[in-house]
């Protein structure tokens, strides 16, 4: 049987032989300081633009360059010190990836963009991380492929397409993916999508269920029943599972490169509310574990807040709880409110960074740049973006 031991959680670096398996050994804790010391350099106080190359790329090539010139500018008027950079195409905004921008052995290539557009960020501005925005889960392949994906036991279609993280032939294909991206990409970090998440029904596929059942759960009575007594112990062997993974796809990208640093999208309900990992399976304790920082998509207009500023104010007191310092967390605000559709004022924008700077917040972020209406406007954001003066 499987056992989650919660304190123990970690997996070992894989080599290409070898599928992703998990083991809980306390041994393998003092590895995980170890490793975390020759990290790239950490920025005391990142302020992130994060980066949609879907907006840059165009059939066009002139356009194409037009586009990047005017990003470039933005940065340089701007100055953010890190930048997250999309590396996968979302042409039908599905969140899930059927292209991408890099070469590799499984996902068609619309084009190979990424790294010259890094090129150009690090040769002409002061930026000083780039990070790589990639899925780990939400791959649509071609359909020759038949790989098995996330399984809804309602049989509904909710949430990104995503790979199974059971199929052991997945798990391959994800491990060439990032092999692929990094041993041809220059990058000073990763970050992963809001992807890694299973909900209360999923995943309903064989392949999970006869994990589940190696675990000791009946996967098929706690996929049709949320409120099951056994569902958060449940959750919570699913959140190790996904992070376990995930971590090992990062000690996969350390081999090339062992000064990487990795960052997670997290939802914010995950913060806010513990009984959510039932609907998320991610959890605060096992995100700071499992990764260098954690990138909360604090967004209240997603998460449809009446009280801004105490939504704010309410991420801050969770994130201190596991993180009091805030140095490895990271707020990541939105420049569009998804659901109407309409840009948010950048005013708005400049007084949440002040009041996030205010109560201790050091990492600051926003998502997405927009630099064909230049929204946000950098004239009046620049001042609260600013690093505060140490």
């Amino acid at each position: 049987t499987y056992v989650i031991a919660q304190d123990t959680q970690k997996h070992h670096s894989l080599n290409k032989n070898r599928v992703f398996t998990t083991h809980m050994e306390k041994s393998d804790t003092t590895q995980t300081i170890k490793t975390k010391q020759v990290k790239n350099i950490r920025i005391e106080q990142m302020r992130i633009m994060h980066v949609d190359l879907d907006y840059l790329y165009d059939k066009n090539k002139v356009q194409q360059e037009h586009n990047i010139s005017a990003l470039i500018q933005r940065i340089k008027k701007l100055q953010p010190n890190t930048i997250f950079l999309q590396a996968f195409a979302d042409p039908d905004a599905n969140g899930s990836a059927n292209l991408v921008y890099f070469t590799n052995r499984h996902i068609p290539v619309l084009e190979d963009l990424f790294q010259p557009v890094v090129k150009q960020i690090k040769n002409q501005t002061s930026v000083q991380h780039v990070y790589a925005w990639l899925p780990l889960l939400a791959w649509e392949l071609p359909n020759s492929e038949q790989l098995q994906y996330v399984e809804h036991s309602l049989g509904k279609n909710e949430g990104y397409i995503r790979l199974s993280p059971f199929s052991k032939k997945n798990q391959r294909i994800i491990e060439e993916i990032f092999t692929d991206f990094i041993q041809n990409n220059s990058v000073d970090g990763v970050l992963y999508h809001d992807d890694i998440t299973l909900s209360d029904y999923e995943d309903s596929s064989e392949t999970a269920l006869i994990m589940y059942k190696k675990w000791g759960f009946n996967g098929t009575d706690l996929l049709k029943n949320p409120s099951h007594p056994k569902q958060m112990a449940f959750a919570q062997a699913k959140t190790a599972y996904l992070d376990q993974f995930a971590n090992h796809i990062s000690k996969l990208m350390h081999q090339t490169k062992p000064k990487l640093l990795i960052a997670r999208n997290m939802y914010a309900q995950v913060s806010l509310d513990k009984e959510s990992e039932k609907w998320f399976s991610q959890s605060m304790k096992s995100t700071y574990r499992h990764y260098d920082y954690n990138a909360i998509m604090a967004m209240p207009y997603m998460e449809k807040a009446t009280n801004h500023r105490q939504f704010y104010l309410n991420l801050i007191q969770q994130a201190k709880k596991y993180d009091p310092n805030l140095s490895r967390t990271i707020f990541e605000l939105q420049t569009t409110n998804w659901l109407t559709q309409t840009p948010i004022p950048t005013e708005e924008l400049a007084n949440t960074i002040k009041l996030l700077k205010q109560y201790g917040v050091k990492h600051i972020g926003y998502y997405p740049d927009d630099f064909i209406q230049e929204h946000p406007d950098i004239s009046k954001l620049k001042h609260a973006f600013a690093q505060n003066h140490l």
